[in-house]
């Protein structure tokens, strides 16, 4: 998972003018309230994101945001009552007059990755003045099924990050898809379009959800939980993929049992590598844990998100998060301070946030290096590239030799990870290649209230190694959580990291 931007962005500047007492949510302004003060002319005026879809229009005490393509454009927030402190909870000026950078949700005021640029514009795109709509204002009968799979067709046509990875006719999968539909056609016949256009990009990133809860995906690559359900289809003598019509609900809850007991026995494992389960320290609910054993310290992040219970505002939820990451690395590193060596393991991450990943690649930094790049499509080229840099934390810190376990598991912002840490000279990759999913989500909502989501971005070592779908590369390759494995009791990964770092 990455950050979904344009929801965000709407979301953090309707929670920041509500925070401030205003905004159209909220009740009349009485006669003693004063208005707001103008909104800074630095930002007022039109502003485009190119390679993302998006403009934001900012006048003196409001903002209307809109996300468009050739011919169709939707209003997607129409907030009045603002400010200038409302602007600045997501945008700030940069060295460039004519330049805004929205930085809420990708990371603080003062940490994270470079967020999304918007460029100054004389105008609104041709779209959004002749095609606008209002997705606040919409019936979802007001367009039937073949309008909306235009719409759907034109997004990914004109911002998928690059068709040609996977070798997809992407006009030739719509007409497969979509040959079918008439204006007649229901919701579900269109999901099921929609759904079969996935199949031939094979981008976990890649989405479609409805407001009945119809939800599809196609992953990069088999994740654990499909490979268990292999393992469970041989093991009982069915043909896999399992055929849906012989899915009982005591078959589904079999197979859910045996993912969850495989799931824990995994870990059962991992805690035999611990002098003793009491010596194992846990955080944030699990989800980051570490031990040491005879000179060596073992860590495990499981997320780069879930850290934060604060749901109504981006910018809140991010510096919470920072916070509370930082502390709880405190915590795991000053227990580790005096390893030997030390094993990192993300194999079962599912990513989150690049900031965490950021945060969590700083305490092993000895001094600033170039840790990644990101651009996005633009048409047929692409937006300036943008390089990441990493500044050594100021906090607990580690600078011994360091074993990195990684799998088809690992996935997204734990990618980011991966690539920031591939550039330290005292860490090795050992495991399986990452999954192959390392953009951000570009989310879009039609308006019959269809959620789609695709890949948009680039994510480039620093030496420009582009790994999507393919995942990054691990410099000593294992296996992860065989069967064979489980029934030696053994974790293939911890031993051959213990090995190297005995070395």
């Amino acid at each position: 998972m990455k950050n979904r931007f344009i929801n965000q962005f709407a979301v953090t500047l309707l929670t920041a003018a509500v925070l401030v007492g205003c905004g159209s949510n909220n009740k009349e302004r009485t006669a003693n309230t004063p208005a707001p003060d103008p909104i800074s002319e630095d930002y007022q005026g039109v502003w485009v994101a190119p390679g993302y879809g998006l403009s934001v229009n900012i006048g003196t005490d409001s903002a209307k945001i809109y996300q468009y393509t050739t011919d169709y454009c939707f209003l997607t927030l129409d907030e009045s009552e603002l400010d200038t402190t409302n602007v600045e909870r997501l945008l700030r000026k940069t060295d460039n007059v004519d330049e805004l950078e929205w930085y809420s949700g990708v990371g603080t005021a003062t940490f994270g990755p470079p967020g999304y640029f918007f460029e100054r514009a004389s105008s609104l795109p041709d779209s959004c003045q002749t095609d606008l709509i209002d997705l606040n204002d919409v019936s979802s009968t007001d367009y039937d099924a073949t309008d909306l799979f235009a719409m759907y067709s034109q997004i990914f046509e004109e911002y998928y990050v690059d068709f040609e990875r996977n070798n997809v006719n992407w006009a030739d999968t719509i007409q497969s898809a979509g040959g079918e539909l008439t204006s007649s056609s229901s919701n579900e016949q269109l999901f099921a379009a929609m759904a079969n256009t996935l199949a031939p990009m094979a981008d976990s990133h890649n989405y479609i959800t409805t407001p009945e809860g119809l939800s599809h995906k196609v992953f990069t690559k088999p994740t654990l939980i499909e490979n268990l359900i292999e393992e469970y289809a041989t093991l009982n003598g069915l043909a896999y993929p399992i055929d849906p019509q012989i899915l009982t609900q005591q078959l589904v809850d079999s197979i859910n049992g045996y993912i969850v007991d495989s799931l824990e026995y995994q870990w059962d494992i991992v805690t035999g590598y611990a002098a003793s389960p009491d010596d194992i320290r846990y955080a944030a609910d699990g989800r980051i844990r570490w031990f040491k054993n005879e000179g060596l310290g073992y860590l495990y992040v499981s997320s780069m998100l879930g850290y934060s219970e604060v749901t109504d505002d981006e910018l809140a939820i991010t510096t919470d998060t920072l916070q509370k990451v930082n502390v709880i690395l405190d915590n795991a590193l000053n227990d580790l301070s005096d390893v030997e060596g030390l094993i990192v393991d993300v194999r079962t991450n599912d990513g989150g946030y690049d900031f965490v990943s950021m945060a969590i690649a700083s305490r092993f930094a000895q001094g600033e290096y170039h840790a990644f790049s990101k651009q996005a499509r633009d048409g047929n080229g692409r937006t300036p590239l943008k390089d990441v840099y990493i500044q050594p934390s100021t906090r607990a810190t580690y600078h011994g030799s360091i074993v990195l376990l990684t799998s088809s598991n690992t996935v997204s912002a734990a990618e980011t990870f991966t690539l920031s840490m591939a550039q330290l000279p005292n860490v090795q990759l050992v495991g399986e290649a990452t999954h192959g999913a390392l953009s951000n989500v570009l989310e879009w909502n039609l308006p019959n209230g269809f959620e789609i989501g695709m890949s948009n971005e680039y994510y480039l070592s620093a030496n420009g190694d582009w790994f999507e779908g393919e995942g990054i590369p691990v410099d000593v390759a294992v296996p992860f959580f065989t069967q064979e494995q489980r029934e030696q009791q053994v974790d293939l990964g911890i031993e051959t990291a213990v090995h190297l770092l005995l070395q």
